[in-house]
């Protein structure tokens, strides 16, 4: 037993000891059931030999035609692999427009500077010290190199890009911000249709002519590992006619599978607060998850993280009033999406709605900056931005409840008339005062509501999360690792199957981090492959 003691207590106090060794004494008795809870954890018997209808040998082979695995194919083709990607539907797979990253050239090229050091530290304060910084820190020193391979590939095909909220308002500035907000975003909408589907076709023709071979319809079924320390050596797979496909590697497999929001099962486990919500992405069905822990692999502790994003009413998250269907003000309104979100789905009805009044122009450029935030301040040069300010004031007459007294936008909203006249009265008695005595937003995202017509925008909880940002414990080496934290020789992941990245919340700091993630992660992880 080791004492310690403590002068500064009286004899007697603050005086105890702790035992060398961690014991059921100290921690309290820890019982840690081998016996699987779910049936996916139930690892299925081996797909018999004589069921094998072809067997294909590869250098490297990639789980998932996503934005990582296509990334992956294609990196590990680069460096001369053999390389083969099997996905389970008949198609490549897109899903998502922007990409969050650090140092591209784009961003050189305007001068824009994010200091890493910070973004990681905010990264792991947000989740509650849960990530693995080292990961973050991969990300952040490989990411801008990561977006110049990809927009090296897109510019052939002439998609244009540009940053998010670039340039933002005069006056931003990050330390006056409640929450930060990095110019770290590349967006490939155009507003003209499925961007993010052109981008993964750009990176599957290129994988194409540098030899990848890809196997669409094909279902990843088992990994074949013999057990104990042994290497990944394959995996076995059933093509659209319910053939089984053993694919052999000289190398690795990369796991690109992406998550389990629509695995209820495994959803109950490891995210159990959204079981009430659907997940927006049909293919997330988590068997690549599951196949890596019938082979070792360990899930990271939950609760795993949605990724829910900004409410729907017409100016998005912007910080104007917000009022409950009590008529009251519940929040600080100077916050990201998916804050947003969470406050208003603990609201009456899970409602809320967005107040403002005929001077909203000319405050939207002092609203901030961010993802769901309709603030008309971008001057991209590119004509979207100028056809999506005309837009957004269509939308807002449009969509908007629109009158020209308080008492008049009650009614219509449905809410008591005499606390939201009270509510309104004190908001601007605060706006005039210049200091917010209730829930402290900055003065300048302050404003009264003083100037008929009135318009309310209405809220709600969002019923939906796009996917779930939970995966497996994951080394530097980008390498599935077991209960031990041992490396499991053969097995690389990347996107979606990668844990020990995000929590709470997804961090909206940085839009676009998850697939700026995939891209670096999943060239990272085909290099690593390739050379194993």
């Amino acid at each position: 037993m080791t004492k310690i003691t403590n002068d500064v207590f009286p004899a007697g106090e603050g005086n105890f000891e702790l035992p060398d060794v961690p014991s059921e004494e100290f921690f309290g008795k820890q019982e840690a059931s081998s016996e699987p809870r779910y049936e996916f954890e139930i690892p299925p018997a081996p797909v018999p030999e004589k069921d094998v209808n072809n067997t294909i040998t590869s250098d490297v082979v990639v789980i998932g035609g996503g934005i990582a695995g296509s990334c992956a194919a294609l990196s590990a083709a680069e460096t001369g692999a053999q390389t083969i990607l099997i996905e389970k539907t008949d198609r490549y797979q897109g899903h998502g427009l922007m990409y969050g990253v650090i140092g591209s050239r784009l961003q050189k090229k305007l001068g824009i500077e994010i200091n890493k050091d910070e973004v990681i530290l905010k990264l792991m304060q947000f989740a509650g010290n849960r990530p693995d910084q080292r990961l973050l820190r991969m990300w952040a020193d490989n990411s801008g190199a990561a977006m110049d391979w990809l927009m090296d590939i897109t510019d052939k095909a002439e998609l244009g890009v540009f940053i998010l909220d670039y340039p933002p308002p005069a006056k931003f500035d990050n330390s006056n911000e409640y929450y930060p907000q990095y110019l770290a975003t590349h967006h490939y909408a155009l507003g003209l249709g499925p961007e993010e589907g052109r981008v993964a076709r750009c990176i599957m023709d290129t994988a194409s002519k540098k030899g990848v071979v890809t196997y669409f319809n094909t279902q990843a079924k088992q990994l074949i590992r013999a057990g104990g320390k042994a290497r990944v050596t394959g995996l076995i797979a059933q093509d659209k006619d319910g053939n089984y496909i053993k694919f052999l590697v000289r190398k690795a497999v990369i796991l690109c599978t992406g998550d389990y929001g629509n695995n209820r099962e495994m959803v109950m486990k490891y995210c159990p607060h959204v079981l009430s919500m659907k997940c927006g992405l049909k293919t997330s069905t988590g068997e690549g998850l599951q196949m890596a822990m019938w082979a070792g692999a360990v899930m990271e502790p939950g609760p795993h993280t949605p990724m829910m994003h900004a409410s729907p009413n017409p100016l998005g998250g912007v910080a104007f009033l917000n009022v409950n269907l009590k008529g009251e003000r519940f929040q600080n309104e100077d916050i990201p999406g998916y804050a947003y979100i969470n406050a208003i789905a603990r609201q009456p009805g899970q409602t809320a709605w967005q107040i403002f009044d005929s001077k909203y122009p000319e405050e939207l450029p002092f609203m901030g900056i961010g993802l769901g935030k309709r603030n008309m301040v971008t001057e991209a040069k590119l004509d979207f931005s100028t056809m999506q300010h005309a837009i957004e004031k269509q939308i807002v007459e449009k969509q908007a409840v629109k009158v020209n007294t308080l008492e008049e936008l009650a009614e219509k909203i449905k809410i008591p008339v005499s606390p939201f006249k009270a509510t309104i009265e004190r908001y601007n008695q605060l706006a005039r005062l210049g200091k917010d005595l209730d829930f402290g937003k900055r003065p300048d995202r302050l404003t009264p509501i003083d100037h008929p017509p009135y318009y309310a925008g209405r809220d709600w909880g969002v019923k939906m999360y796009h996917v779930l940002l939970g995966g497996l414990n994951t080394n530097t080496r980008l390498q599935a690792v077991d209960k031990d934290w041992d490396a499991i020789p053969g097995l690389y992941l990347a996107g979606n199957t990668m844990g020990n990245r995000f929590a709470v919340d997804y961090p909206t700091m940085i839009p676009g981090i998850s697939h700026g993630m995939c891209i670096t992660f999943g060239r990272l992880a085909g290099q690593n492959a390739a050379a194993f």
